[in-house]
This record gives structure tokens, sequence and C-alpha cells, in this order.
């Protein structure tokens, strides 16, 4: 072999050694950026959560849920008056976003099925004929549908 041919294989080898170099470096960064995104992911919906939680315990709606379950679960919904009607519809919107947010995976749902089942279902039942009485008056059969579909998610996670 001339010196030529030598000089030229020794130059792919180290070539060659830098490209996996090169490629390991690209491997790890990867990896390090995938664990990145996930913390990044867990972050968020930390955070996500933390709003949710906030968003239910505001005073205004707190108010407005103990006003559907201390008072407006005594009486028919024909003696609600504008007051009453504006708590219950505070409280199904809550509920609502709160669900719409929930399915799309920005917090997880067994949290708030651990911690606010028993309100979810009792203003549900409470709720439910001022529910279908906006239904019918405005055509709409899925008007804060998000917040039947919370209640049912409840029901299947505190059965299971």
């Amino acid at each position: 072999m001339t010196a030529y041919e030598v000089s030229t294989l020794v130059l792919q080898g180290v070539v060659a050694l830098g490209a996996f170099a090169t490629l390991a470096v690209y491997y790890f960064q990867l990896r390090v950026m995938g664990r990145q995104l996930v913390a990044m992911q867990g972050s968020s919906q930390g955070q996500s959560t933390l709003a949710l939680v906030d968003f239910l315990q505001s005073s205004e709606v707190r108010t407005a849920r103990h006003i559907v379950r201390d008072k407006l679960s005594r009486i028919p919904l024909s003696e609600w008056n504008e007051e009453d009607r504006r708590c219950a519809a505070l409280v199904c919107a809550n509920y609502d976003v709160v669900a719409v947010l929930l399915r799309a995976n920005l917090a997880p749902v067994e949290l708030f099925v651990d911690n606010w089942a028993t309100s979810i279902n009792h203003c549900h039942e409470v709720l439910a004929p001022f529910i279908e009485d906006l239904r019918s008056e405005s055509g709409d059969k899925l008007y804060w549908n998000n917040f039947d579909w919370l209640r049912q998610r409840t029901a299947q996670l505190t059965v299971a």
C-alpha cells in the first residue's frame, strides 16, 4: 500500500469516527429534549390544573354552587327567581367549561372526580330540569352537554 492509500484510509476512518460521534451527540440531545418535553407537558398540565381549581374555587362560583345545593335543591324550577337562575347558569357554565378542558386532557379527570364528585353529581341532579328547559327554549339539544359528560364520567369513576 502506498502512503497515499494509507493516509486516505486513516482520513476516512477519522471522518467515520467523527460522523459516529456526531450521531451519538445528536442521539443524546434528542433523548434530553424528549425528557424536557415530557417535563414541560407535566408542568403545563400542573398549571392548567391549578387554574381550573382557582376557577372552581372563586367566591362567586362557590356562592353559586352553595345556592344551587342548599336552596335550589329544595324548591321546584317554577319557583326560581332571576338570581336563582343566574346562579344555576353560572354553575352549569363553569362545570361545562371544566369538562371541556378535562376532555382536552389539560388536567387529570380523576383529580376533579375525587374532589368534586359529590358537588358535580348533586348540582347536575338539581340543575337537570333547568338544563332541559334551556335546551327546549333554545332548540339546542347539546346546550351544556359537556356538563352531562362530566356527570357521566364522574359516575363511571366513582363506581369503578
